[in-house]
């Protein structure tokens, strides 16, 4: 069983192109409200561990 998050990641190409491609995330909460921000470059699927790596840690927090 897996538990659903309350918070939401959305994930912007910002530029870049390849392994220098610039990407920004932002995790949101259940009302829309971003929570935290943050960019990455590299892969798409980088970025988005490093988003979800983010999310946990807030979840742990109990934020």
């Amino acid at each position: 069983m897996s538990e659903k998050s309350n918070y939401e990641i959305k994930l912007t190409r910002k530029g870049g192109v390849g392994a220098n491609t610039n990407w920004h995330w932002v995790i949101q909460d259940a009302e829309g409200k971003a929570v935290k921000t943050g960019s990455a470059v590299g892969e798409e699927h980088k970025a988005f561990a490093t988003a979800r790596i983010a999310r946990e840690k807030l979840e742990a927090s109990g934020k």
